[in-house]
Formats: structure tokens, sequence, C-alpha cells
């Protein structure tokens, strides 16, 4: 989970980034979207873990640039598909909550490649 936290607000720093640096009107309120949302997402994750695992432990912080956010968006949602099991650890309502996040990746990804 706490790898999981670090990969979450890397993308939300970079988008927020990625945000304020675009000329494009739909790619601002995407982003906007994106990391606004991933807020709610990734606390409604870590609560539902620590009610059901415990707390976690500490959480390095990373960082990810914002040049390449179609990109970036599209290697975390990979990580996180390749991760799901060992972060739910057999928890249908983290795995709900992972699909949640994930639904917003590819949303994001959609808006961003082809309404742009």
């Amino acid at each position: 989970m706490e790898e999981l936290i670090s990969h979450v607000f890397a993308l939300r720093d970079a988008s927020h980034l990625a945000h304020w640096a675009t000329k494009s009107y739909s790619q601002h309120k995407a982003l906007g979207r994106l990391y606004d949302g991933l807020v709610d997402k990734i606390d409604a994750l870590v609560e539902t873990y620590q009610g059901s695992f415990g707390l976690i432990g500490d959480v390095k912080i990373v960082t990810m640039g914002k040049n390449n956010i179609v990109g970036s968006i599209r290697e975390e949602l990979a990580w996180i598909k390749s991760n799901r099991d060992r972060i739910a650890k057999g928890s249908t309502m983290i795995e709900n909550l992972l699909d949640d996040m994930m639904q917003l990746y590819s949303t994001t990804l959609y808006k961003l490649v082809n309404l742009a």
C-alpha cells in the first residue's frame, strides 16, 4: 500500500504541474479532474486498507516529471494492474477501490488523447 501511495502522490503532483503548463483548455480540465479525484480515491483506499489490515508504514516521497503526463498515466495504470493482487491482499473492497482509481486514469487518458 505504501508503494501505491508513493505512486499516486507522484502522479497527482505531476498532473497538477501539467495542468498549469498546458495551453489546451480540455487538457487543463481533464488534468484538474485527475489530481482532484486522486486525493479522494487514495484517501478511501488507505482508510479501507487500514480498517482491514492495520496502519500503513512509512511512505517514500517520489517525484515524476510533468512533460509526458500521458505516458506517466499509462505507466501508472499498468503498475496498478500488475500489483493489484499484492495491494488488495484478497480484499474485494480494496480491489473495487483500485478499479475505481484505474477508471479515473483510463477516462483521463481518453480525454487527453482523444479530446485535446
